[in-house]
């Protein structure tokens, strides 16, 4: 779908446009719509960063633990 619009442009802008679109016979709104694509997917189009996780040494691990560390036998009586 297509609106209409008012542009204020630099004089030599446009007659720029105007003789590239004609030299790729094509119309000044196609110009001005590419271009105005192509600068909005740009800014779009960014680069994730990449995350770095901090670590910190926490002594021995503790990767020989069982259940019965954690849970000792309740006494019953």
């Amino acid at each position: 779908m297509l609106i209409r619009t008012t542009l204020r442009l630099k004089e030599d802008l446009k007659k720029t446009a105007e003789k590239k679109a004609l030299q790729d016979d094509v119309t000044l709104q196609e110009i001005f719509n590419k271009a105005l694509a192509e600068y909005l997917e740009k800014d779009a189009h960014f680069e994730a960063k990449k995350i770095i996780f901090k670590t910190h040494h926490l002594g021995e691990p503790l990767d020989n633990l069982t259940r019965d560390d954690f849970y000792p036998d309740p006494n019953f009586k």
